[in-house]
């Protein structure tokens, strides 16, 4: 009588989670909503972040008039403005002609006080760091649902509170809290519309969440052109966020992670919803326990520091990183001397700066064209060349000629914004992608923290010449770091440390044999297709069967 093997027909029909969200839709109704809803999160942070950058990028000084003489009759008054020398006049010479439109007027961020402009802006992106540091601390923990509603409560909180700050001091405390609870938001949205979209539909949902951040960037420029007041824009932004705590409800926490932390039964609920949504049925075979996974240590950033390929991997994404953002930031903080030199009018800067990015969403779509085709990697180097080449050569242009050549680097520089993202989420295991996703965005922010420099050098220059012909460069140095990263296109995702190690030890175990194999076989004698075919078969049966038994087992 045949014995038949119980527990391996019940191994059969479980399902991992990738197998359940291909049973209820890769990306229908209910991933479209889940990416719609978490999307809107990267519409906040861009708002948090760029609307009141955005107003602090003018000089008003550049502008008549922005600045009057307290008598009118003062001969000595009159003479120094007509010339542009308010800062050899005493402060008590002169007025503001309206206050409270900006930050520069409100605060008098000009002469010997421009530094504390430039300041607050660094101030709010080390901010930003901090949060993606709470992030990595408390993701695995806390959940991704519980800390992007937390930071957006905080945000809106924060910025209410800012908004009605007496001092430049008081409101950069707010302004900076309100940057670390937004730091992890970016994070923790990019992670739940990712968990939940197909394997086949997982890059594209990543490439396509990049849209939201270049919609929120235009909405800020347009409320930062059309409100007079920058409390206003803040209040306005502190409101959004906590209205978009009604949301909590319709957002589905990632059955990947629930399922990690022992939560099988809500994992089920969870691929039960979007099946619902979707209009399918929910799988009928339950979830497979991931044993293997729950049983490995490797989880925590030290792990991957202490991993030499790991950290190899980081290092090079997070030099490219910090390029691309201070790229990014800086020319944003630069558009007013860029967008017409001279006395340039605020229509000007505005249209230059929603112009940039409306052109960042081509960039972005082009960007998720090519890494379907040309692969992550020829797509970063393509981006970040078009953005370095584009950026030099703009230094040494004028006008026109600049404008465009600054906004086709910003097209290049969302693209490679794009292209990053998804390549670091694949180029680190399940359990630890996370972490360098965080570590990865605390190199953007330190590069965002930097943009202010470029914008000062600017103005203490009198010209772009040398902050362009640096950023330039920093482009082109990070295009020589994204070659010497690894392909992940049509790659096997791993998910352990271990499991990464094992597959890339056989993988040049395996070069090596192929390579040797090619030497010493003879030229005259070439074996057919179906040969060549059974014996790869015959190959990667054993080494398939040496990876699985490289892995830990977890013994009960």
């Amino acid at each position: 009588m045949p014995v038949v093997d119980l527990d391996h027909s019940q191994r059969q029909v479980q399902l991992s989670v990738d197998e359940a969200l291909t049973a209820c839709g890769e990306f229908s109704r209910g991933q479209q909503l889940q990416l719609l809803l978490v999307g809107a999160s990267w519409c906040l942070a861009a708002l948090h972040t760029l609307v009141a950058t955005v107003t602090s990028c003018f000089d008003p000084l550049r502008r008549p008039g922005e600045v009057v003489c307290v008598k009118p009759d003062d001969a000595a008054c009159t003479a120094a403005l007509a010339q542009g020398n308010v800062c050899s006049l005493p402060r008590e010479a002169w007025q503001w002609r309206e206050t409270g439109g900006s930050l520069v007027s409100e605060f008098d961020l000009i002469c010997s006080r421009r530094w504390l402009l430039y300041f607050q802006t660094s101030a709010y992106f080390v901010s930003l760091l901090a949060g993606c540091v709470a992030w990595q601390v408390s993701a695995e923990r806390y959940g991704r649902r519980r800390l992007l509603y937390t930071g957006a409560g905080l945000c809106g909180v924060a910025s209410l509170m800012a908004s009605t700050a007496p001092s430049l001091w008081t409101y950069l405390a707010f302004r900076c809290a309100s940057g670390a609870a937004s730091g992890g938001m970016a994070l923790a949205a990019f992670v739940l519309a990712t968990d939940l979209a197909g394997p086949g539909w997982r890059g594209f949902v990543g490439l396509l969440i990049n849209h939201f951040f270049s919609v929120g960037a235009c909405a800020a420029t347009l409320l930062a052109w059309w409100v007079p007041s920058w409390r206003w824009l803040t209040f306005l932004c502190g409101l959004l966020s906590l209205a978009y705590l009604a949301t909590w409800s319709l957002v589905t926490e990632s059955p990947q992670w629930l399922l990690l932390h022992g939560r099988k039964g809500e994992a089920t609920a969870a691929l039960a919803a979007i099946a619902f949504a979707n209009g399918t049925r929910p799988p009928e075979h339950p979830l497979a326990d991931p044993t293997a996974v729950l049983g490995n240590t490797q989880r925590s950033l030290r792990d991957v520091l202490g991993s030499s390929r790991l950290r190899h991997r980081l290092v090079l994404l997070g030099g490219a990183w910090f390029a691309a953002a201070a790229a990014y930031y800086g020319l944003l903080l630069m558009a007013d001397g860029i967008s017409g030199g001279g006395a340039s009018s605020d229509d000007s800067v505005y249209v230059t700066l929603l112009s940039a990015f409306a052109y960042e969403v081509p960039g972005i779509a082009a960007a998720g064209l090519a890494v379907e085709r040309a692969g992550r990697k020829a797509t970063t180097l393509a981006a970040l060349l078009q953005a370095g080449v584009c950026l030099v050569v703009s230094a040494l242009a004028r006008g026109t000629a600049q404008r465009a050549l600054v906004v086709a680097a910003r097209f290049g520089l969302a693209a490679a914004f794009a292209s990053l993202y998804l390549h670091t989420a694949e180029l680190f295991p399940l359990m630890v992608r996370e972490h360098g996703l965080a570590a990865a965005n605390v190199f953007a922010r330190l590069g965002a923290g930097v943009s202010p420099l470029f914008a000062f050098l600017q103005y203490q220059l009198r010209s772009g010449f040398v902050p362009l012909l640096v950023l330039g460069c920093l482009c082109l140095a990070a295009a020589f770091l994204a070659v010497l990263l690894p392909e992940t296109l049509g790659e096997k995702a791993s998910e352990t440390i271990q499991e990464l190690n094992v597959m890339l030890s056989m993988r040049r175990r395996r070069s090596w044999r192929v390579a040797l194999a090619s030497m010493l076989r003879p030229s005259t004698s070439q074996p057919s297709l179906q040969a060549r075919s059974s014996s790869l078969q015959q190959q990667q049966q054993p080494e398939e069967m040496y990876v699985a038994a490289a892995l830990p087992q977890r013994t009960e």
